[in-house]
């Protein structure tokens, strides 16, 4: 029986297509998570349309992939690689955008592997259109939010209407707006650029109109979006908040959408290049045109066997970090009677985050002799996504209204003694039973730092090393008056080695 010819065209497209098969078994979990995202969220349900788009893109090029050699290339394996430690990492400390980009991003990876750098090169855009799947900006928008209120209020003023902004609040006669996540325009830059991304490459050739375009399509939606907010605005400013605030603000953005979109097109089309430049030379079969020889498909079973490391090391790492912190001392206590302090009592009303999954969770209240009260909050977890739930996610916040807007803070530097002192998070914090200054930040290992961002880095070195089995949040909480920041100066230099260690078991007790 004659063996298969993995090294002709046939055979590599055949061996392209069993790596995918392997990819979509391994990174199963990852896939699935970016499908989930399309439905929960609606500024993602674009992503329903990338696959096929990008199906549909690599059809229309057929006609050139004919007159492509293929050759197997070790520098897609490199590339592999690189992104199969990327995925590691991001899905060890959960950072999910990243994990989710690095494993599209291994498709044309794949295709480069084992189709080579021709294939790989004529495939791009449809190739590098698939990560637009990927549900990403979200870290954008704290940012974006900020540039809507800063145009919206400059437009304000510019046009004579009184506006007095505080944060994300903007009062005006009658009434009062807050620009909420939901303003932040996220929606209208994702579909912009994805609508734009597409337009670019269908419409343009050369490469500094594509630029200019692209530029455009992530620009103009920004600013269409403050443009929302201000006519909302004005709106119901004129006719008392009779109009505008109400549910017809939801259809105007997305009357306003499309006919931004359509003038972007039409005025686009004025430019259209719908013939390839002279200048651009069709690619054209290697000079030798020489089937690679019977190793020549190695670097293609090399590349699918790189694609299933990661999440087996993840499964094995996973379990080592497990069994470490399972055998580890005592992760957390409330020490008992601090100097100038009595407590901990564990009161029922003691201010806590809105932090779940904790391996160890403790509380409580110490108060000083003149009654005041210091509420403390402390949540271990696992490193990363090793124990299953996370540290930093989106359910886990300080307040509840964090998931509709941004709650104000500051970085504030505290004394822990001569020589001693790290950086907490203050933020003002009201509930039901009034007003918190709450001091906050959180330890990877025996490391603080405030920045979310900064910890997954930490998470990640932490992670790679193994210099650290767990990590937590610490939060200090004070009713809110004249005397609040003192109070908790005063309660932290109390034991400093206790709370700057997170109140560490071995560092907590007397």
């Amino acid at each position: 029986m004659n063996k298969p010819n993995f090294s002709s065209r046939s055979g590599l497209v055949a061996l392209l297509l069993l790596a995918l098969a392997v990819f979509g078994w391994v990174h199963f979990d990852t896939l699935s998570s970016i499908v989930a995202k399309w439905s929960e969220d609606v500024a993602y349900r674009h992503g329903y349309l990338i696959v096929p788009l990008s199906a549909w893109l690599v059809w229309r090029m057929r006609s050139r992939l004919v007159d492509v050699h293929f050759r197997p290339s070790w520098v897609g394996v490199a590339v592999l690689f690189g992104l199969s430690v990327l995925w590691l990492v991001s899905s060890a400390v959960g950072v999910q955008v990243i994990e989710q980009l690095s494993a599209v991003a291994m498709i044309p990876a794949l295709v480069l592997a084992v189709l080579g750098v021709t294939a790989a090169r004529t495939l791009a855009f449809p190739l590098g259109f698939l990560l637009f799947a990927v549900p990403f900006g979200q870290g954008l928008l704290p940012l974006m939010m900020q540039v809507t209120a800063d145009v919206s209020t400059w437009a304000l003023h510019l046009t004579g209407i009184p506006v007095y902004r505080s944060h994300m609040y903007l009062t005006i006669p009658y009434g009062k707006f807050e620009i909420a996540k939901a303003c932040g325009g996220l929606k209208y830059v994702i579909t912009g650029l994805v609508l734009g991304a597409l337009y670019t490459y269908l419409t343009y050739r050369t490469w500094w109109k594509r630029v200019l375009s692209m530029l455009i399509f992530l620009v103009v939606p920004i600013l269409a979006n403050a443009l929302r907010v201000y006519v909302i605005v004005v709106v119901s400013y004129l006719t008392e908040f009779r109009f505008g605030p109400g549910a017809e603000h939801v259809e105007f953005g997305r009357v306003l959408f499309i006919l931004v979109m359509v003038a972007l097109f039409w005025i686009g089309r004025r430019w259209a290049e719908d013939e390839v430049p002279a200048g651009e030379i069709a690619i054209r079969p290697a000079a030798t045109g020489r089937t690679p020889g019977s190793s020549g498909f190695v670097p293609a079973l090399v590349a699918m066997m790189v694609v299933a490391l990661g999440p087996i090391y993840l499964h094995s790492a996973s379990r080592s970090a497990v069994a470490r912190s399972s055998s580890g001392s005592v992760p957390a206590v409330l020490p008992d009677n601090l100097p100038g302090w009595s407590g901990p009592t564990a009161d029922p009303n003691v201010w806590k985050p809105v932090y779940s999954g904790g391996l160890v969770t403790v509380s409580g209240v110490y108060s000083n002799p003149a009654g005041e009260e210091v509420d403390v909050f402390v949540s271990v977890y696992g490193l990363g996504t090793t124990h299953g739930n996370e540290m930093i996610a989106y359910d886990n916040v300080l307040s509840s209204r964090e998931h509709a807007s941004l709650v104000e803070d500051r970085r504030f530097d505290v004394s822990a003694g001569p020589g001693k002192g790290f950086q907490v998070r203050e933020v003002v914090i009201q509930d039901e039973r009034g007003a918190f200054l709450v001091w906050q930040w959180f330890m990877v290992g025996h490391r603080p730092a405030t920045d979310s961002f900064l910890v997954k880095g930490m998470e990640a070195v932490a992670f790679l090393a193994r210099s650290a089995d767990d990590e937590r949040i610490v939060t200090l909480a004070t009713p809110l008056d004249a005397g609040s920041r003192g109070r908790l100066q005063s309660f932290l230099s109390a034991h400093a080695d206790c709370v700057m260690s997170g109140f560490a078991g071995e560092a907590c007790r007397p």
